[in-house]
């Protein structure tokens, strides 16, 4: 009976020592974490308060808390709901598991350092990405946020409780986009929450996506479910929908994301850049968001775009296999689910531009010269000319470590196509570039004067020809030297006859060409000498000083 008696003085006691210290203060607009514990076999509300509490005397607070009946009887099984701030705190920390580009941290009170892979960062930290930057965070339960380009967030509150069986986190998006998959082990008693400008997301294991935009934050749920308070208001956003809050202003009713987009016609394989790929067609997509990592992974983003228009381009990417990540957003910013398409980037070498003969371009020499453009650090070049584009026998397949080369051998005429490719220090080869396709039309040949004739007048010289070949015409040239410079006269005609002025008398060279009427292209000139007889008057006026003996 004393015994009894005694035990409940002590129980009477303790009531009043626990309510004594009084309720924890806490913020209304915070979300207080708790600890769920389940009861074990043998265990007592007083054996876990001195197991777990700041202050086991306060174990009489969880009794009432909880309505246990008997502090020394419980059942197994039974969930005892205890308040975080009741519990042996200690600090936790965050480590970035991957840092790509320019990406930078700070401690409450320091100034800023570059993010680097494997640091540990404490409460207060601040962290942030800048163009083309991005930073996975893994936290103390294994929840990883990828923080995407031009984002920061404040690392408010990060701890452990109970000697690690309850991990809180609270994090402050302040700008950009994170996504998250939270507690991916999912487990018991693992709290995290992500405050924006104007929300606050509170998540118990799940896979969705928080952006900061201007004064407007969008939440879109992947996978499990969110809940997003906004101005004294809170919505669910389960899988598959979304939810936009701005400042002042409750959440929106959740609306569904957009599909995943059909990816199988995107290019994959990119020989020059930048990098373009044109989006396919989906009802509802008002821009689209791509990114780019090198696995599947998407521990780093590589390269991060959101635009709105038929195509998605990045700049430059090394040569390499990559992954793009693609989704599109609706009118109110909400971005979709995610389509993945692998490609391979092989552009280097650059390869040279082809500037002659350029595309469609006629040409009338056997043996033209090709050029093409410098590039920086290339040891030489290879150039390949075939009569199908497919360059499955090529007719030259030469090297230069100039930029231009010569045709060594008559080609062939008709359709033709040539390529190039650079070629670095280290003997590797890049891309071709995209053939270029020329035609060689032969000039005009010779003019067979064996079936003319020339008759030398009073006034003209004139010729007489067979008709031109259609397309062509003849061009006949007097001139006093043999190479037709200067030309004295000059005459064309495609029916074969044709008329020059008489010159004085004396020697003189002819010359009769073809010439191609569409380009004005000239063959060969057949070159034939010709002495003009002196004219009768000439004759007289060489006379008449011997008439005056």
């Amino acid at each position: 009976m004393k015994s009894a008696l005694w035990r409940k003085l002590l129980l009477i006691v303790l009531f009043a020592v626990a309510f004594a210290g009084g309720a924890m203060a806490v913020d209304p607009g915070e979300e207080m974490a708790v600890w769920r514990y389940t009861v074990r076999p043998g265990d007592t509300l007083i054996g876990i308060a001195e197991r777990y509490l700041i202050k086991p005397w306060q174990w009489a607070r969880i009794q009432a808390a909880n309505k246990v009946d008997d502090p020394y009887r419980m059942l197994p099984g039974t969930v005892l709901r205890i308040p975080a701030a009741m519990l042996r705190r200690a600090p936790a920390e965050v480590m970035i598991a991957t840092a790509s580009g320019d990406a930078r941290w700070r401690a409450a009170s320091g100034e800023w350092q570059r993010a680097v892979g494997g640091q540990r960062l404490a409460s207060g930290s601040t962290l942030e990405t800048l163009d083309e930057a991005s930073v996975l965070l893994r936290l103390a339960d294994g929840s990883t946020l990828l923080l995407a380009p031009n984002s920061q967030i404040v690392l408010d509150s990060l701890s452990v409780f109970a000697g690690g069986l309850m991990v809180d986190s609270r994090l402050r998006l302040q700008r950009g986009q994170t996504e998250v998959t939270a507690n991916p082990e999912e487990r018991a008693n693992r709290h995290l929450q992500i405050k924006t400008p104007s929300a606050q997301a509170v998540v118990r294991g799940t896979h969705f996506r928080v952006g900061v935009d201007s004064e407007v934050t969008r939440e879109e749920t992947l996978r499990g479910r969110v809940g997003v308070s906004a101005a004294g208001a809170s919505v669910s956003v389960r899988r598959g929908l979304g939810t936009i809050a701005r400042v002042g202003e409750p959440p929106s009713t959740p609306v569904p994301l957009l599909a995943a987009p059909d990816v199988a016609g995107l290019p994959a394989r990119f020989e020059q850049l930048p990098l373009r790929f044109p989006v396919p067609p989906l009802s509802g997509a008002a821009a689209w968001h791509g990114e780019i990592a090198p696995d599947l992974s998407f521990d780093r983003l590589l390269l991060s775009k959101t635009a709105a228009g038929a195509a998605l381009t990045f700049a430059d990417l090394p040569n390499g296999d990559y992954v793009l990540r693609l989704r599109a957003a609706d009118s109110n910013g909400l971005q979709g689910f995610d389509a993945v398409h692998r490609f391979v980037v092989f552009a280097r070498p650059f390869s040279p531009g082809l500037n002659s003969p350029g595309e469609a371009a006629t040409i009338r020499a056997a043996r033209p010269k090709f050029a093409w453009s410098r590039v920086v650090d290339v040891a030489r070049y290879r150039l390949q000319v075939a009569s199908e584009p497919s360059f499955a026998e090529p007719l030259h397949d030469a090297s230069s470590e100039q930029n231009s080369w010569q045709v060594p051998e008559d080609l062939p005429a008709g359709r033709l196509y040539w390529r190039a490719a650079s070629i670095n220090a280290s003997d590797q080869q890049g891309p071709w570039r995209p053939a270029a396709g020329f035609t060689y039309k032969p000039a005009p040949g010779e003019v067979d004067l064996g079936r003319s004739s020339i008759e030398i007048a009073a006034d003209t010289i004139d010729l007489n020809l067979p008709q031109a070949p259609d397309g062509l015409y003849y061009e006949a040239i007097l001139s006093a030297a043999p190479d037709l410079l200067p030309v004295l006269a000059q005459a064309q005609a495609s029916d074969g006859s044709l008329s020059l002025p008489r010159p004085d008398g004396g020697s003189y060279y002819l010359g009769v060409r073809l010439v191609d009427r569409s380009d004005n292209t000239p063959g060969p000139a057949n070159v034939q000498e010709l002495d003009v007889p002196y004219s009768r008057l000439w004759l007289l006026l060489l006379l008449l000083p011997l008439a005056a003996l």
